[in-house]
């Protein structure tokens, strides 16, 4: 089953103005929050701290220990998670496979983007939909396809334009070439976000579970 939790970032104070916020995550995660110089980027860097330190010994893991998989990825040694953050938001999926997450504060369509690195069968896609459902459609496809890489591990070193993430009937289906995925597209209703996880399991929570901040 793969889960997803969230955390808004409003409610945390900036590290740099209150140090004691730091004792709530790994040593780690301490130091990569200080290396930003924008206090909202603290704090998102803060927040995602605070989701593992709270969600990863739910799994019998602990935060002090995160690892690396073979394409750079970082995962606990039993149990697979990623962080995205947009916003005020920050999120992590979690789950016994491979998983991969993407959060999108929404807004009007950056022009330009579809026809530049979505695969062609993608940007005809989107050249269904007009006015407000087309922002909805290119912020829904830029998730999908974010999280796919996410999930993978490759990240960019993916090209955008290589696999085609597309509805088909009541799925969302991921093709690379001729060969059609296994993985699953999950989507979550957060008002003024778009978010999508991938995975390579079937089952999914139903609904977002918010983490309080400290």
């Amino acid at each position: 089953m793969v889960y997803l939790y969230a955390i808004d970032i409003r409610a945390l104070p900036d590290p740099k103005e209150n140090p004691a916020a730091l004792h709530h995550i790994s040593s780690s995660r301490r130091k990569k929050v200080m290396k930003y110089l924008q206090a909202n980027d603290r704090k998102s860097c803060l927040g995602a701290g605070i989701l593992l330190a709270r969600i990863l010994p739910l799994y019998g893991e602990n935060p002090e220990k995160i690892i690396c998989g073979p394409e750079g990825k970082p995962r606990a040694e039993n149990v697979h998670f990623n962080l995205s953050h947009s916003g005020n938001l920050v999120i992590c999926a979690v789950g016994e496979e491979a998983v991969g997450c993407d959060i999108e504060k929404t807004g009007l369509e950056i022009q330009g983007v579809a026809k530049r690195f979505f695969h062609r069968n993608e940007a005809e896609y989107l050249q269904k939909f007009h006015g407000q459902e087309r922002n909805d459609m290119f912020f829904r496809l830029w998730t999908w396809k974010e999280s796919y890489i996410k999930m993978t591990g490759e990240g960019l070193r993916l090209p955008l334009q290589d696999f085609e993430i597309l509805p088909k009937g009541e799925k969302i289906q991921v093709r690379r070439g001729d060969e059609i995925l296994s993985c699953h597209i999950m989507e979550y209703n957060i008002p003024e976000y778009k978010v999508s996880v991938c995975a390579e399991e079937e089952e999914f929570a139903r609904c977002v579970k918010y983490v309080n901040p400290l």
